[in-house]
């Protein structure tokens, strides 16, 4: 698998500080392992060694579906009410928005609910419109990905441009950026939303949860405000929001294109470093975890992000012999993840007396309350 090495997607210094080897299974054959490096001139904090871009589009083609729920879970809806409550006031009900990368539709419903009404959206899920006519009676969903909206959406109407949880994923972040912004007319706004690395640090969090396979950009709100400065926009409105209910939280930040890119860049570099506490207090909960993991064959049930990286610390174990992989999402079944291919959950039954290792943060509980009603193995939780 090629990888590439990066330059700061901010500022475009090469020189950066070793924070984090993240090692990952290659999960459908694709090896979505990662450096964590701190910017040396700007302070930024992104994968600077990972794969390169034909992998990770390959990847999102192949492996990260997201299907659309039947119903909008809490956390979203959080989100939701949040982003609602910060445009109010700001950008008028008559102003003309677009949600790039708008998913089935669940912001646009809330504002349309909310008393906007001159709404379109872009995704490149092939069901986004029909699951957003259904769900919300949100119509005026393309499908397309964000570098080709300007040839699906006539942006020069658009008065505010919506960017939530995008940015934490893209490997040209500021070429896809200045593209988009390249065809807005200026005055247009922008609004975004990334994860907060004001929120990663909780005791009650996954270790190393924030580092999945797939976000590759950290963002505080001073990175947040660099890369649109150096992009030729000015902050409007910030906001930080905490979300609970899975120990993390947002930014959302409301910014104006000007209409052109500076010449010189101005940036202000953060005194303080605040991925590393979160780093060391994630090894720390690692450590924890594995102890509760004996050296004995194992089924591993779940194939995301935890999975990925447990595998490695896994194998190094001597005595543990993982058996297979299991998971009930079918965009996964059948895959390989490592040497193995994920199988469904109907499969342990096959194996009734080697234990499950619940490999899950955030489902752990509910994995295993439904594995207690279907299989007699024995469960192993790594959390408590």
């Amino acid at each position: 698998m090629t990888q590439t090495s990066r330059p700061c997607p901010i500022c475009a210094a090469t020189a950066a500080d070793l924070c984090l080897v993240n090692p990952m299974a290659a999960v459908g054959g694709f090896d979505m392992s990662y450096t964590v490096v701190r910017c040396s001139h700007c302070g930024f904090h992104y994968a600077q060694q990972l794969a390169d871009n034909a992998t990770f589009s390959a990847y999102y083609q192949s492996v990260s579906k997201y299907d659309a729920p039947e119903s909008v879970a809490p956390v979203d809806q959080a989100r939701i009410d949040a982003t609602v409550r910060f445009l109010d006031g700001r950008v008028a009900k008559t102003e003309r928005i677009a949600d790039l990368g708008c998913g089935y539709g669940a912001l646009l419903g809330g504002l349309q609910a909310a008393g906007w009404q001159h709404l379109q959206g872009l995704d490149p899920a092939p069901n986004a419109a029909q699951c957003a006519l259904k769900m919300f009676g949100v119509r005026g969903i393309q499908r397309g990905q964000m570098s080709e909206a300007h040839t699906v959406l006539n942006l020069q109407d658009v008065d505010v441009v919506c960017i939530m949880c995008v940015l934490e994923h893209l490997p040209q972040l500021r070429q896809d950026m200045a593209q988009l912004l390249s065809k807005l007319r200026p005055g247009c706004k922008v609004l975004l939303e990334v994860p907060a690395v004001e929120y990663f640090l909780n005791p009650e969090s996954e270790p190393f949860g924030e580092f999945s396979l797939e976000h590759i950009q950290f963002f505080d709100t001073n990175a947040l405000t660099n890369l649109m400065r150096s992009l030729g926009s000015k902050q409007l409105a910030m906001e930080l929001l905490a979300l609970p209910m899975v120990f993390s939280g947002a930014i959302l930040g409301l910014f104006e294109w000007s209409g052109r890119f500076p010449e010189t860049i101005q940036l202000e570099r953060a005194d303080r470093d605040l991925l590393a506490p979160y780093i060391a207090e994630s090894q720390r909960q690692l450590q924890r975890a594995l102890q509760r993991v004996p050296s004995v064959p194992l089924i591993v049930y779940g194939a995301g992000s935890h999975t990925a990286r447990l595998l490695a610390h896994l194998e190094r174990r001597q005595g543990c012999q993982i058996v297979g992989i299991v998971d009930n999402n079918i965009n996964l079944m059948g895959k390989q993840m490592g040497r193995w291919t994920i199988q469904s959950p109907a499969s342990v039954d096959e194996t009734p007396d080697i234990p499950v290792l619940v490999s899950s943060f955030r489902s752990q509980n509910a994995i295993a309350s439904r594995l207690k009603q279907s299989a007699t193995n024995p469960l192993i939780l790594m959390y408590p």
